[in-house]
């Protein structure tokens, strides 16, 4: 299974975080498509860079059984990259090393998993669903205030 690891790297904390994800799905047997790990950094200035990456990005998850979306930071092109996912009919897993809930939107679109240790075989449970508004989803909070 290919999974598109989804994922802030603009510190060394954040590119931590991801290699160490990273090397804990591959060791699962999932093959991981990382932008952060693949390619080099753009030129922001330059449209057709943009435009490159942004067409390769979208491209990469439609090619993928799923998202694997690291959400400490609340990146918000993550979350775009979750949003895109669910609307292509992708499973979305939404991990946060520490904490968990804070979207409604992403609360109903995705799995969550807290910390590294909910990184294990379970994994495959979600990616195989079929319907991916009956994986399991995160319980720990109930906000009614939307």
């Amino acid at each position: 299974m290919r999974l598109f690891l989804a994922g802030p790297f603009f510190n060394d904390r954040e590119v931590e975080r991801l290699d160490k994800v990273k090397a804990r799905l591959e060791s699962l047997g999932l093959e991981v498509y990382s932008t952060s790990h693949r390619n080099r950094r753009i030129n922001l200035a330059d449209p057709k860079e943009k435009n490159r990456r942004f067409s390769l990005l979208c491209e990469e998850i439609r090619k993928s059984d799923g998202v694997f979306a690291v959400l400490d930071g609340k990146d918000a092109g993550t979350i775009w990259e979750t949003g895109y996912a669910f609307a292509a009919g992708k499973p979305v897993l939404a991990f946060c090393e520490e904490g968990g809930f804070f979207s409604l939107m992403i609360d109903q679109s995705a799995t969550y998993l807290t910390g590294f240790d909910s990184l294990d075989d379970r994994i495959f449970e979600y990616l195989k669903a079929t319907d991916i508004n009956s994986t399991p989803k995160y319980m720990g909070h109930i906000v009614d205030d939307y």
